[in-house]
């Protein structure tokens, strides 16, 4: 005797082991309409293998009665949607804690930068108030904090002109700082533009940059994301 054969959608792995849930779709023809209409019967099925996942399309086969309510087995995975779409969560889950954990790291970077210019300005104003107190008081030029200081910064003589070579590092520095912030602005505006008029370089520089099928987005994310990219790149190499 021939056994039943179904074709259906796994559409749960369940509670119990090495059972799924597949729901078969099949056309039934009702008579009050004239007219066929779609009937859904969820079978609950035997996965000896647990190898099935939800969203693949099965062939399921009736066995031996198994439980009070399972009388069917999966006999063949027809395709198998259910499997590469965990495999393609599971990448999304792992990219995910990788961009976490860059994200963390560089905000770790840039605070400990931050902190480190913090002591360096605290320390700047520290050696111009010792700077002040020994031209104010007088003390000997072997004091041990004004020898750091002249190590320090190269200073010759502790006079007014000292204090305005420091304080005048501490400009430069800071003008260092923002031509440095104005031509990384340029660059990325540049490199932006060049992308825009570019769709095939746009897209492959996002894919060197993990983002999936970049050809498929919308332009404003696609601005959005090269933009992203493009201040890390900047970033990281100053």
């Amino acid at each position: 005797m021939a056994r039943q054969n179904f074709v259906g959608l796994v559409v749960s792995q369940g509670k119990m082991q090495k059972t799924v849930k597949v729901r078969v779709e099949s056309k039934v023809f009702n008579k009050k309409i004239n007219k066929e209409l779609f009937h859904r019967k969820d079978y609950l099925v035997h996965d000896e293998g647990g190898i099935s996942r939800e969203g693949d399309m099965v062939r399921i086969e009736s066995t031996r009665p198994l439980s009070k309510h399972k009388f069917f087995a999966i006999a063949e995975i027809i395709k198998n949607s259910g499997q590469k779409f965990a495999e393609y969560e599971s990448m999304a889950k792992l990219n995910v804690a990788k961009e976490e954990a860059m994200k963390s790291k560089e905000f770790l970077d840039k605070r400990v930068q931050r902190e480190n210019t913090y002591k360096t300005d605290i320390n700047l104003l520290k050696d111009i108030k010792t700077i002040q107190k020994a031209l104010a008081q007088g003390e000997s030029k072997s004091n041990e904090d004004l020898l750091q200081v002249k190590k320090r910064y190269g200073i010759q003589d502790f006079t007014q002109d000292s204090i305005r070579q420091l304080l005048k590092l501490d400009i430069t520095e800071l003008e260092k700082n923002i031509e440095t912030q104005q031509s990384n602005l340029e660059t990325l505006q540049t490199k932006l533009s060049e992308y825009l008029a570019n769709d095939e370089e746009a897209t492959s520089f996002l894919e060197s940059h993990g983002v999936s099928n970049p050809s498929e987005l919308q332009r404003n994310i696609k601005k959005n994301l090269l933009r992203k990219h493009l201040l890390q790149d900047l970033q990281l190499s100053t």
